[in-house]
């Protein structure tokens, strides 16, 4: 059984809480529009779509996303403008380097 990796040795991560334009109504539709815009902006690794949450209306969604550290900045400056929504589909809401406080700060709760 191979060893698993020390956590300083795992890679550093960003989760980025985010609104979704309401035209992505699935969770797969969302994640394929995620792994065009990390080609796009040239992102070392895919984002990972970890939460989607619908609300109740169906006119916006949440989710909340995984970014390596070294491509969060590049994230953050395109998709935290007001535009970003309009350009990309999805704008930074807030971003944490634990997923628990990005959940609490969308009120989302851990699916099991």
């Amino acid at each position: 059984m191979a060893k698993r990796l020390t956590k300083a040795l795992r890679g550093k991560r960003r989760w980025f809480g985010i609104n979704v334009n309401n035209k992505f109504s699935t969770r797969n539709q969302l994640a394929e529009h995620l792994n065009l815009l990390s080609k796009e902006f040239e992102l070392t690794k895919t984002i990972r779509l970890m939460d989607f949450e619908l609300s109740s209306g169906g006119e916006f969604a949440l989710a909340i996303i995984e970014v390596k550290l070294q491509d969060s900045k590049l994230l953050r400056a395109n998709i935290e403008g007001e535009k970003a929504i309009e350009n990309f589909g999805i704008q930074s809401i807030t971003t944490s380097g634990k997923i628990r406080l990005v959940r609490d700060r969308l009120n989302l709760t851990k699916k099991q």
